[in-house]
C-alpha cells in the first residue's frame, strides 16, 4: 500500500511540457504565456545555434526542477526538405540549406 501511496506522490509532482506563446525575447531569456505567464525563460538550443523569438510565435516550455526552460518555436511546417537535410531560416524570409547531396542552398540559389 505504502508503495503505491509513493508512486502517486511521484507522480502528481511531474509536470509536463506546454505550449506558450512568446511576448518579449532578450536573446538570452525570454517571457511567455501558457497556462501561467513565464518570465526570463532561459533559452535551451543545440551548442552554436542561437536565435530571438518573435513576439506571437508559439514556443515549447518544459518545466524542470528548479524553473523552466524554453526548448524554442514551435515550427510551422518546413517544405522541401528532405530527411537529414537542414534549414535555416530567418523572419525575414532568408534561407540557408545544407543539402544532403553536399551543396549548401542560399534563398534558393545553389552555391556550394
Amino acid at each position: 500500500m505504502w508503495i503505491n501511496e509513493k508512486l502517486d506522490n511521484q507522480t502528481r509532482r511531474r509536470r509536463e511540457a506546454e505550449g506558450a506563446v512568446v511576448s518579449y525575447d532578450s536573446g538570452s531569456a525570454l517571457d511567455a504565456k501558457g497556462s501561467k505567464l513565464y518570465s526570463a525563460l532561459p533559452c535551451v538550443a543545440p551548442y552554436g545555434i542561437y536565435s530571438v523569438c518573435p513576439k506571437g510565435v508559439s514556443a515549447l516550455v518544459l518545466p524542470l526542477e528548479r524553473g523552466s526552460v524554453s526548448l524554442g518555436a514551435v515550427s510551422d511546417g518546413v517544405q522541401g526538405l528532405e530527411p537529414g537535410e537542414i534549414m535555416l531560416r530567418s523572419s525575414g524570409g532568408a534561407t540557408l540549406v545544407l543539402k544532403n547531396d553536399g551543396s549548401i542552398e542560399a534563398n534558393g540559389k545553389v552555391i556550394g
